[in-house]
């Protein structure tokens, strides 16, 4: 092979792309468009210098790529992901785009990360300052100098609520932590110029740690905790075990086997002690998510293949109103039953939406990695994906762009390690080919690569180009939803409807609008598109205004009833069957209805909730109804 350039400026510039990568999570969510995917805007620009980023940093240094089995098992948990997910809608949408750039993002890493040593060193650092950005920011929200995200609570940095703030907080806290044992050499010898960047390093770990001390408790979020505590114990015991006393594994061989035992026994003890208290210091949430894995569990027995990429809400909805229907739910699950958007659990979600088999892949290449990452020493980027993978078993970061960034990274920096052809490797194995053909192809398959990535990212860029348009007109064209304006709406909302089709809150608002111009039939193929990707019985409940007011009263009870069962302790389902029923003459059934609603418990007394039963305080003070002919109704059994 010709010799690298090796141009100083050119690795410094190629550089810039992949730190900005890490900056996208100061991105608001709402920049932009106004509609939540101010993140997701900036990965696409930035996934468009990628490739060109690190193809300029191969021709550059021109360093072969160790290839591990990794490299094979992301490719196929996403081949088959996004073959099933195709299989069951026959449409490509916005997320599983997004995966086909994730997998681009993973190889870009891997051959940038082989082309110099100090590449993983200078990005573990941008990660650890953006951990310190979004710990400064936090801390300024938390004592009112800057806004939060959310108005109920005080701390979210640049994300919508603290439990992903916190999440991402703890997926850099191990990282800071190894660094800062690691790099305290540098103080215990003379001052020379070639250590600076080890200081630089010490610095910005231990200001980064700091400040995320100071606003990890404040986030309550029990997952970020444990995730950050479990992560840093890895990273204690792989270092001291590994690094500063090899010894102490010799010397416990001596350990009496009861020592070991005590000693086990006092972990389990202290383990059991925290779990309780955590569970109990947020009951109804911990309850809920139960309730979800079951739920969840019972969809896997169902369709082991997976419902597709961004369909978990739509199917977990009918699946959550099919357990209480069959009578399995408890009194306290119908208590914590919601609409939930997420699994809150990363594996169980992949499992759900993209098969078994995608999950089973996936749980092999992140062990692999984690296995590979600590014989190689990188403790750093074992450390942060262990707490990823740890928060990830309560929360949703797969969902949120910078944690996705964060795990290709990691992912990456654990295999990442350059391919040397020396002739020592010809004399320990036999090859096929000599040491001149095996560097050639190596060549080609990494200009392969990049030649693919390019052409995938420049096939995402035009196509998710007028998506993005849409969301734009969709947020201007907001104003006049919200105004009431709802014909000037509808007429621009019509022509966003092909790109905005994953978007659960765009045809609740364009179902709506259409409800209220009368134009029934296209508000209910509006709201139907709606209910295959969201678990919100307001979908259904809308449905079931949209039938009655075509009086088609047996489809409209049916749509009430699901959002019933659905959320067996939301009142508004039943005072909309209670008026059903008055208005198709059933007398009967309203009134049985009426007192159902009068006694009723809710979780919060609200003043709707107030309003309704006043409502239906006065419909019970006319008295049972006599016993009479029903009204004749218009009935029309449709196929939804």
């Amino acid at each position: 092979m010709k010799q690298s350039p090796n141009i100083t400026v050119i690795n410094y510039l190629c550089f810039l792309p992949f730190i900005a990568l890490f900056g996208i999570v100061f991105i608001l969510d709402d920049w932009e468009t106004g509609t939540g995917i101010g993140k997701t805007i900036g990965f696409y620009v930035l996934m468009g210098l990628i490739p060109l980023s690190t193809a300029l940093s191969y021709w550059n240094n021109r360093q072969s790529m160790k290839y591990h089995v990794v490299d094979l098992l992301i490719p196929l948990v996403v081949f088959f992901g996004l073959l099933f997910s195709y299989m069951n809608h026959l449409a490509v949408n916005n997320k599983m785009v997004t995966v086909v750039l994730l997998v681009v993002l993973y190889f870009c890493f891997r051959v940038f990360l082989v082309q110099r040593q100090t590449n993983l060193y200078v990005l573990l650092i941008a990660v650890m300052l953006t951990g310190f950005g979004e710990a400064i920011w936090g801390l300024l929200q938390l004592y009112g100098y800057t806004n939060s995200q959310h108005h109920l609570f005080k701390s979210t940095g640049s994300f919508f609520n603290p439990g992903p703030y916190a999440g991402y907080l703890a997926v850099i806290w191990p990282v800071a932590l190894f660094y800062l044992l690691r790099d305290w050499w540098v103080w215990n010898v003379a001052y020379n110029r070639k250590l600076i960047y080890y200081r630089l390093r010490w610095g910005v770990a231990l200001i980064a740690l700091g400040c995320m001390l100071l606003v990890l408790p404040a986030t309550m979020s029990r997952a970020a905790w444990i995730a950050a505590g479990a992560s840093s114990a890895v990273v204690l015991g792989l270092y001291f075990l590994k690094i500063r006393h090899r010894s102490y594994f010799k010397e416990s061989k001596r350990w009496s086997k009861a020592k070991w035992a005590s000693l086990s026994l006092v972990a389990a003890m202290l383990l059991s002690i925290l779990g309780t208290g955590l569970y109990h210091f947020k009951k109804d949430s911990a309850d809920g998510r139960v309730l979800i894995w079951n739920v969840s569990m019972d969809m896997l027995e169902r369709n082991w293949i997976g419902h597709g990429v961004g369909y978990f809400a739509g199917s977990y909805g009918k699946a959550q109103e099919l357990y209480f229907s069959e009578g399995r739910g408890s009194e306290w699950e119908k208590s914590v039953a919601g609409e939930p958007e997420y699994a809150f659990n990363e594996f169980i979600q992949i499992a759900v939406e993209l098969g078994v088999l995608s999950l089973i892949l996936l749980l092999f290449a992140v062990l692999y990695a984690i296995r590979t990452g600590v014989r190689n020493r990188r403790f750093a980027p074992v450390g942060g994906l262990v707490a990823l993978l740890i928060f990830a078993a309560f929360s949703y970061p797969f969902s949120l762009i910078p944690f996705l960034v964060l795990l290709i990274f990691l992912l990456a920096a654990c295999v990442s390690a350059p391919y040397e052809f020396t002739y020592y490797n010809d004399v320990k194995y036999l090859y096929l080919f000599d040491f001149d053909v095996r560097q050639r192809w190596n060549a080609y398959s990494i200009i392969g690569l990049l030649v693919t990535s390019s052409i995938l990212v420049g096939w995402s860029l035009a196509t998710r180009y007028p998506v993005y348009m849409a969301h734009k007109k969709w947020g201007q064209t907001q104003v006049y939803y919200h105004a009431g304006g709802y014909d000037k709406a509808v007429e621009q909302y019509e022509g966003l409807f092909s790109y905005l089709m994953d978007q659960p809150n765009y045809l609740f608002e364009y179902g709506q609008m259409l409800f209220k111009i009368h134009r029934y039939d296209d508000s209910m193929q509006a709201l139907l598109y709606g209910s295959e990707i969201s678990a919100d019985p307001m979908f259904h409940i809308l449905m079931g205004k949209v039938l009655q007011a075509q009086k088609r009263f047996l489809n409209a009870e049916t749509r009430y009833q699901h959002a019933a069962q659905c959320t067996p302790h939301r009142l508004y389902p039943y005072y909309l069957l209670a008026k059903l029923y008055d208005e198709m003459g059933e007398g009967e059934k309203a009134y049985k209805m009426a007192l159902f609603v009068i006694d009723k418990p809710v979780k919060i007394d609200s003043p709707a909730v107030q309003e309704m039963r006043a409502e239906m305080k006065k419909h019970v003070q006319k008295g049972p109804p006599e016993k009479k002919e029903p009204r004749r109704v218009k009935v029309e059994i449709i196929n939804e």
